[in-house]
This record gives structure tokens, sequence and C-alpha cells, in this order.
């Protein structure tokens, strides 16, 4: 219960308890049935906040003193966590953050769709030090003091904070940061560049935005007894244990055997589609840049996989008329976009009769738009959980099963509309 205490200063409300955490990381707490978001607080935490923006049904508050800290409260471990942008949660425990993160995404989930049959995953969680093996450092000199400095953005600015080391990237990439600094920052000029550091399996590779990379060499990491090329520049999931968790779920979640023939859309390289490939009859990846498209029939041709293809296609453009969707039925579907979402694309699963749809996503607002329209074509939702990608930021990454029901589906007037 939030108990207030009277201020002689106006907007100032003393002995809030916050008793819970937003999406985004803010601690909320009602008065008067009224939400009031404090940034930086925790639940837990009681405390004394100044209302910054009033609005019909909810307040803005700063938080101006923990006058009770809560049991669930941590200090940083990061020297420069209250300056750098990276990271939003360290100062609330790991444990926590995962109890508030799922929290959070069953209870929007089940708020806004069909949960009646719907089973709750247990995370899958790991390491929350040392797991990023992907890093885009930015490079430049400050229009404000003319220094040159690496690292994040500042919070809520454009301004870098300079770091020569971070806790949340593996051991590999901080020596590398720390071999790379010096030449990197004398490389600095006025114009913003970006650096992309990662860890792969056969080594660490730099790339800066402003240079074209040697391709002579590319990363590639092991996965399901695999061996997956990647481009250096482009994208491969940060967290290398949760991603070999993530995919293990996947394919379990899909229900495969030797009979099914599997779709897995926004492929990428083959992270999902060449496991799952060797559990099924036919494994299809669907992707919309031919870069990754050639690097995915590669890795499929170098692990020997012959059960398994990759076709471009822009999956935001009409691709009723082309083979791989008019011509094929798929008895199981994958999909894995971007932030964005699939809604148009999950208007018409439905016409290529999978039994199965496994869903992953880093965007729980458009995921739940998705299950609503895939729900329209019949599909419900069977298990959701949440897997731990990101482990002291906001961000979550997010799977779900949707299972076929007797529900009838009503044949749309034109098959794909955008």
């Amino acid at each position: 219960m939030t108990k207030t205490e009277p201020n002689t200063q106006p907007n100032i409300i003393s002995h809030l308890d916050i008793e819970g955490l937003t999406h985004d990381g803010r601690g909320v707490t009602r008065q008067n049935g009224k939400a009031i978001f404090v940034p930086n607080a925790v639940p837990g935490d009681m405390v004394k906040v100044k209302i910054t923006q009033s609005q019909a049904k909810f307040d803005e508050a700063e938080l101006l003193e923990i006058e009770q800290a809560s049991s669930d409260r941590t200090p940083p471990f990061c020297p420069l966590y209250n300056e750098c942008g990276g990271c939003q949660l360290q100062h609330l425990s790991i444990d926590a953050q995962r109890h508030w993160k799922t929290e959070n995404f069953i209870t929007r989930l089940t708020q806004s769709v069909s949960a009646k049959h719907c089973k709750v995953a247990p995370a899958l969680i790991g390491n929350d030090t040392g797991y990023r093996r992907r890093a885009r450092l930015g490079l430049s000199i400050s229009k404000i003091d003319k220094v040159a400095r690496l690292g994040f953005r500042q919070h809520a600015s454009n301004e870098l904070v300079d770091i020569d080391q971070c806790p949340v990237l593996t051991p590999a990439l901080n020596l590398a940061l720390k071999d790379q600094r010096a030449t990197l920052l004398e490389q600095a000029s006025r114009a913003y560049k970006e650096i992309t550091f990662v860890e792969a399996d056969n080594g660490v590779f730099s790339v800066s935005s402003a240079d074209t990379h040697d391709t002579s060499i590319e990363p590639l990491y092991d996965i399901e007894g695999l061996q997956l090329n990647f481009p250096a520049d482009g994208f491969v999931q940060v967290n290398r244990e949760q991603n070999l968790q993530m995919v293990k779920q996947a394919i379990e979640w899909l229900e495969l055997d030797t009979k099914q023939t599997v779709l897995d859309l926004f492929c990428g390289v083959g992270n999902f589609t060449l496991p799952i490939s060797k559990h099924c009859k036919m494994a299809t990846g669907i992707e919309g840049l031919a870069e990754l498209v050639d690097t995915a029939n590669h890795n499929a041709k170098q692990n020997q996989l012959d059960n398994v293809d990759f076709i471009k296609t822009d999956l935001f453009e009409d691709f009723s008329k082309l083979p791989w969707f008019r011509k094929q039925k798929y008895s199981r579907i994958l999909l894995d976009p971007g932030r964005q979402g699939a809604f148009e694309i999950s208007k018409v699963l439905h016409e290529l009769k999978p039994e199965i749809i496994v869903y992953v996503s880093c965007n729980a607002s458009t995921l739940i738009r998705d299950i609503r329209e895939l729900e329209k074509q019949g599909y419900h939702l069977h298990k959701a959980g949440l897997i731990d990608m990101f482990p002291h930021t906001t961000h979550t990454e997010v799977m779900v099963q949707l299972k076929k029901g007797n529900k009838k589906v009503k044949k749309p007037k034109k098959i794909f509309r955008f």
C-alpha cells in the first residue's frame, strides 16, 4: 500500500512504495488509482519523488530520495553505469530483472490474446556478465570539448562515453578493445564512425563503418555441431550461450520428425534453419538480403546438408506468386523478424497450412499484434517464454508456440496486401 506524507513543497510526495517495473525499466506505483512512473526506482523501494509531468491517467516523477531500499536493489558493477546508455538495469538484481521481464511479457500477452491453453516455459538464462560477443562502438571527436572518444552513447545523448573495457563484453572483446583503442582514437574525426567488434570461434574481428572490410576470412561459430559463417559487420545473436539454448528450444517446440517440412522466415545465415534441417525432411529459409542468402547456402554446402534451401525474397513485398509460397505447403513455420514484426505475413501463413508456428521476437508489442492476427487464422497460443538474451538492459527476447485449432479459416478476398 502506498503511503503519502504532506510536504510543504508542491508536487513532492514522500513514502511512495514502488510496486512494479515497466517494460522500459521505470519503477511504478499508484496513488488514488493513478499510476506514477519513477525512473531509477525498483520494486520494493520506498521513495520520495517530485511530479514532473501530470497526465489524465498517469504521472511522471523524478526520484529525489530512496527512503528505504528494496532488497532487490544492488550496486551497479560498472563504474560508468550512471553515464553510459548501454545498460539500464544494473541497479536491480539479476533474479529480479528476469522476474519482472517475464512478468511484464506474460501479463501483456495474456491480457491481449487468448491464453487459455498456454504454458509458461521457464526463462532461458545464463551468465549475466562477459556474455556479449558483438558490440558496436562509436568513434568521434566531441563537438563540445574536442576530445576523441571510443565507446557507447551517454543516456539520452549523442555524446559518447569513453570506455577502455566493458563488463558485459566477453573477455576476448575487451582484450581486442584494449589492443586497438589507441590506434582507433588516433583515427577519430568529427565525422561519427561505428566500429563493430565481434568474437567468433575463429578469432575476434573488428570492422569500421567507414572502411571496406577484408572478406577473405569470414567469422564463424559452432551450433548444434555445425559451423556457420556470418558477415563480420552483419547480424549475429550477441549472446552465444542464450543462442544455443534458444535454437534448441525452437527445435523442441517445432515438434519435428523426419516427415516434417519447415519454413524459416527471416532466416539470416541459417542460425535456425540449418540446425532444424538435421531433424526434419526438408527446411527452406527465406531472407531478404542477397549477401546473407549466399552465406546461408555456403553454410549448407560446407556442412554437407542437402535437405535445405535458401531463397532471396523481400518479405515486406508481395510474395504470394513466388513458387516457394504458391506451390509449397509446410507443416512447421518459424519466424524470427526484426523489431517491426511480421504483421502482413501473419495474415497469409494459414495458406501454407502449418500445424505449428514458432515465433521468436525481440519486440513483445509487435509479437502480440501478430499473434492477434494469427488467432484470426485459427492458431492458438500453446507455449510462451522469455530468453534472457540481454541481461542488465530493458531489451528482451521471447518465444511463443502456436498450434492450429479447429476454427474454420475465412479466406481473405486478396491473398496478400501491403
